[in-house]
């Protein structure tokens, strides 16, 4: 019997995904749309599960009128933005072929395709990887098509173009670490993914486009993943992204060497536990672990609910205060403090290496370092008057930031803990 908010959003993703689902679901007829409506929403799985929400709710009709008569406007809004989005990927990949640039698309449309319809993936943009020696030209052809280009959102290896006919947006990157530099970021460069020799030619939502190797995606995902995870929590789409990619591509890929690269990536412990929720959750293939066997997974529990609620403790959106604290544990430039009380100070205080790069000057002359620290001060109290409610204070932000670091010790992301 499914009782709890997480097991029905599950048994919803499993049937919508699949159709054919022998388990029985006694519905709370007052309650189950209710609590979980604004979970599918924050999980970005709205046009995902209306199909399967439309079917049950004509045979019970748990769902009032005006809330389904919201999802369907909704829904029909996203799938029309969908096609819009696919437009503009067609002429933009046709461009980039006449004018003999190399557009390696990931992500997006790559693992829409996997879906049931591609419009039931929501996407906010599309990430086109391009070689630094072609990254002028490519810009030239985004102007050229009407995109503009985003230079708050633009950083030196990501340039963000808008266009506004589409509504469209491309990140173009020429490095897929983004700006990120550190000893995890090290370790994965050497993995090369983006090499040319592993560039495949493929169809995705009937347009050919060229994208990383099936291993590559792979290991590009779980990175992607990981980059969320650890600066402020991920939803449960990507375990579906990642269960359809590898039921779909599992005879391409080679588990003995990714399980190999997710070792030097030091990923193991994390992935082991993602691939485990996706197997018990959403069907995903265990011959993924036919080469990898483990033993006494920990942490699926609290990892689920983390994954459900988007990395939220609190009835608030403001999980982007703590990206830049978070942001050296996730590149491995800083440890994890074995203790509550050190970690909440970590939070308050946090030492040169665990600084956000914005406080370079701390990073570069640590005598400073208690300058950067009153600097953080002034800056929250600053943003607290613009933010109002939808703000952590002092103590929320140390107690989300703790929860964090903890989780992200407990599943192996960091560095091994520094003496103090």
């Amino acid at each position: 019997m499914i009782d709890s908010n997480r097991d029905q959003l599950f048994y919803l993703c499993r049937k919508s995904l699949y159709r054919e689902c022998a388990e029985e679901w006694k519905w709370d007829e007052e309650n189950c749309f209710r609590d979980i409506k604004k979970i599918i929403a924050e999980n970005g799985l709205i046009s995902l599960l209306y199909r399967i929400l439309k079917e049950e709710n004509s045979k019970r009709h748990f769902i009032e009128d005006a809330d389904f008569s919201e999802l369907t406007s909704f829904v029909k809004y996203a799938a029309f933005k969908e096609l819009g989005n696919l437009q503009a990927i067609r002429l933009v990949n046709e461009e980039s072929k006449k004018r003999n640039i190399k557009f390696v698309f990931f992500k997006g449309i790559l693992l829409a395709d996997l879906y049931p319809q591609h419009t039931e993936r929501i996407s906010c943009d599309s990430d086109i990887l391009v070689s630094d020696g072609e990254k002028e030209a490519a810009e030239e052809l985004m102007r050229d098509m009407g995109y503009e280009k985003n230079l708050h959102s633009s950083k030196n290896h990501v340039q963000v173009y808008e266009n506004k006919k589409y509504g469209h947006i491309i990140e173009l990157h020429t490095r897929l670490w983004e700006d990120y530099e550190g000893p995890r970021v090290e370790a994965l460069k050497k993995l090369k993914l983006a090499d040319s020799e592993k560039i495949i030619l493929t169809k995705a939502c009937g347009l050919e486009v060229y994208t990383l190797g099936y291993k590559e995606h792979l290991i590009y995902q779980i990175f992607h993943i990981i980059k969320h995870f650890s600066l402020n929590g991920v939803g449960i789409r990507y375990l579906i992204d990642v269960t359809l990619f590898v039921n779909k591509y599992f005879d391409k890929i080679d588990f003995r060497q990714f399980w190999e690269d997710i070792r030097t990536l030091g990923y193991s412990c994390f992935t082991e536990t993602f691939f485990m929720i996706c197997v018990d959750e959403l069907k995903m293939t265990d011959k993924v672990f036919d080469s990898h066997p483990v033993k006494d997974i920990q942490g699926m529990d609290e990892l689920k609910e983390d994954l459900l609620n988007v990395g939220n403790i609190m009835d608030k959106q403001a999980g982007w205060q703590i990206m830049g604290a978070m942001e050296a544990y996730f590149t491995g430039e800083a440890s994890v403090p074995k203790s509550e009380f050190k970690r909440k100070m970590r939070m308050i205080f946090p030492s040169a290496k665990a600084l956000p790069k914005v406080y370079d000057y701390a990073i570069k002359y640590p005598l400073l370092l208690p300058l950067a620290w009153v600097h953080r001060g002034v800056k929250f109290f600053i943003k607290k008057q613009f933010h109002k409610d939808d703000f952590y204070g002092i103590s929320e932000k140390v107690d989300v930031g703790e929860r964090r670091l903890r989780l992200i010790e407990e599943l192996e992301l960091t560095m091994k803990e520094e003496k103090e």
